[in-house]
């Protein structure tokens, strides 16, 4: 069986610019699915797939595949679904087998290896096509001052 973890990190964040890149705890924002993604010995491979090239460039001292996304598919109307499907096709055209796809959000950087290990497994124990994870939070609060002051 082939997991291949592909990681969206694109580089043009309009509420936390450079978000991907940004410090959290000590190490880019991206450095923690990155880490996290490489330590799990049920995924065989791990990609990064950006525009920028800063954020390549940091996945390349992880020794992880690069894909050089379009800009037509990292804007904010591109859709993440759009950027594993040219992910799949670069892999495709690079001769990466893919049985399955593992597609962890920068954005959830709380969680270790065996999420991901868990999560796996019930996909392949349960014959799963597809499965989704997420933490139900009930005391987040997230302040904004409004245009208008």
């Amino acid at each position: 069986m082939t997991n291949v973890a592909v990681i969206l990190a694109r580089g043009g964040s309009k509420g936390i610019p450079k978000k991907n890149l940004s410090d959290f705890c000590g190490k880019p924002l991206i450095s923690w699915t990155i880490e996290q993604a490489l330590s799990t010995r049920a995924i065989d491979s791990v990609w990064v797939s950006s525009d920028d090239s800063e954020i390549l460039s940091l996945s390349r001292k992880y020794n992880v595949g690069e894909i050089k996304r379009p800009e037509d598919l990292s804007n904010d109307n591109a859709s993440s679904e759009a950027g594993w499907l040219h992910a799949l096709d670069f892999l495709d055209n690079h001769k990466v087998a893919v049985k399955n796809l593992v597609a962890p959000q920068c954005t959830s950087p709380v969680r270790s290896s065996s999420d991901f290990e868990g999560a796996l497994a019930k996909f392949s124990e349960d014959d799963l096509d597809s499965l989704f994870s997420a933490t139900k939070i009930t005391d987040f609060n997230l302040w904004r001052t409004p245009n208008n002051g």
